[in-house]
């Protein structure tokens, strides 16, 4: 197994300067590519089920199998002595009866070919992940600082330092490590691994993979965090990876991740800044700069900030408030303080206004609301949906199913996890081809 990740890792090393274009795909034209990506979605299944399950021959799936699991990329899963499933490729007699097969042996991903990191840079938090290659997550880490106080140099070695205490902490060595994850607020180019902007960051147009890459000797792969989290979700719920799914995610700031048929097609960058649409050019300021941006209205910086121009709170380190500061908030506000009550009632008009400009212009199949700014939803709810009836039109919003899923921060770690997977996988089987 090592010498086979030491040939994926030298190709990785010798394509660096080729962007990652095809990244999003799991090598769609190969067999095992399919196969992995069935064990991936479906968990651990015997081979007659990945027949079934990728359209392939009884023998191509049994050839693939046999040539995975010597590279140790699959291994058999322990079973239940009760699965329904047998190992046999003919399991119906003629009248369509079930013939009793062989018990079935199921395979899965060897969670132990090797290890993937994640890690999510946010305002005043570095937060770090390390899985298996089943995608189990090992070990997690959460580091409070000043981001915005660090310069091109030290972000790197902050992060390559936040890598090493993970590999440190699960006896991991380096050259387990197949592929680094990193998700970041603002602005992403997935194809350069270039950060333009962030708000968490007061540096721009930073090349943050390289440094990375050749510190580890592994793909990194970056995207915006709504990216992240639109993955994870879809992972955790089938249905809403069928068809174009946006993803409105609401906290720190306003982003939008959008994906395609569970995967983000449109780039390893395929997120948007809806948060910087304007609402009005002479609104409240913005993080970004400008005035009257949907984020300005709606962000928990942007809240709280207008809570305590009435209200006697404690500052926010870096104005951005922490998760106890907006519990105390969302508390306050559902002890009926009618100022409060009108601050939460306008952004459920911001929030309204962002998913009818999505619905308008993607017309997609699925938005998700989701991030730690939806827990105070119940407050928005009113508001937001008496905005959404007039902003779209009826039957656009009908052609549209729309839902609510506040999550935690761990959400975009896991779906960085996922999107990291992904990449890893397109590596491994072109290199097995």
């Amino acid at each position: 197994m090592n010498n086979f990740i030491k040939r994926i890792k030298k190709a990785n090393m010798n394509e660096q300067s080729e962007p990652l274009r095809r990244a999003s795909s799991l090598a769609r034209g190969s067999n095992p590519g399919r196969l992995v990506e069935v064990l991936r979605r479906q968990g651990p299944l015997p081979r007659v089920e990945l027949a079934r399950s990728t359209g392939l021959s009884f023998p191509a799936i049994s050839a693939i199998t046999s040539k995975l699991m010597a590279e140790d990329l699959l291994c058999e899963a322990e079973t239940d002595t009760a699965t329904p499933w047998s190992d046999d490729a003919d399991e119906e007699d003629a009248d369509g009866g079930r013939r009793r097969g062989r018990p079935a042996v199921l395979l899965t991903l060897n969670p132990e070919f090797g290890r993937i990191i994640a890690v999510s840079l946010r305002m005043n938090l570095v937060e770090t992940l390390i899985a298996d290659f089943s995608g189990s997550a090992l070990a997690q880490s959460r580091l409070e600082l000043a981001t915005r106080a660090l310069d091109a140099g030290a972000l790197c070695d902050l992060v390559i330092a936040q890598i090493d205490t993970m590999l440190e902490a699960t006896v991991t060595p380096r050259h387990r490590l197949l592929g680094i994850g990193i998700a970041l607020q603002g602005i992403v180019d997935g194809d350069t691994g270039r950060h333009l902007w962030s708000p968490a960051l007061s540096i721009t147009d930073v090349d943050l993979a390289k440094p990375i890459r050749q510190a580890f000797g592994v793909e990194v792969v970056m995207a915006n965090d709504a990216v992240a989290v639109a993955l994870s979700l879809a992972a955790a719920e089938p249905a809403l990876a069928q068809g174009l799914t946006a993803t409105i995610m609401v906290g720190h700031g306003v982003g939008m991740g959008i994906i395609v048929d569970g995967e983000a097609r449109w780039g390893a960058g395929a997120g948007s800044e809806i948060g910087h649409v304007k609402l009005g050019l002479n609104g409240p300021q913005c993080r970004c700069g400008q005035r009257g941006c949907i984020e300005a209205h709606l962000a928990d910086y942007a809240l709280y900030r207008d809570a305590r121009t009435f209200l006697d709170l404690p500052p926010a380190a870096s104005q951005q408030p922490s998760e106890a500061q907006m519990a105390l908030l969302h508390d306050r506000a559902r002890s009926g303080d009618s100022r409060l009550e009108h601050l939460f009632q306008q952004a459920g008009h911001a929030l309204a206004e962002a998913v009818a400009t999505t619905i308008s212009v993607l017309r997609p199949h699925h938005v998700i609301l989701a991030g730690p700014g939806l827990q105070a939803f119940d407050m928005m709810r009113s508001a937001y949906e008496e905005r959404l009836d007039q902003a779209v039109l009826p039957w656009l919003l009908k052609s549209t199913a729309i839902y609510v899923r506040p999550s935690e921060s761990a959400t975009i770690v896991d779906g960085m996890v996922r999107r990291t997977l992904r990449v890893v996988d397109r590596s491994l089987m072109e290199t097995t081809e």
